[in-house]
């Protein structure tokens, strides 16, 4: 993981191993994610900043090519080490 998202992406995790495993439920406040997601929403093409789902999705992305976690079709899961 990389120093600028560490932190956002120890977060993920802890979600995903609590049970927060859907994208609907990790794009909720109750997760946290949308207030950590805040420093990393860099504006677009458009001047506007991206919408923390998409953060989130990012860093999902960027998790199952390290190989820490898989999309099962349903739902993401971390992979156990």
């Amino acid at each position: 993981m990389t120093d600028r998202y560490h932190d956002f992406d120890q977060a993920l995790l802890t979600q995903l191993r609590a049970g927060r495993t859907t994208m609907k439920q990790l794009d909720t406040d109750a997760s946290g994610l949308r207030d950590l997601s805040e420093p990393h929403r860099r504006p677009g093409l458009l001047s506007r900043p991206v919408p923390p789902v998409r953060v989130i999705d990012q860093r999902l992305r960027a998790l199952q090519k390290r190989g820490l976690v898989r999309f099962t079709g349903r739902a993401w899961e971390v992979v156990a080490t």
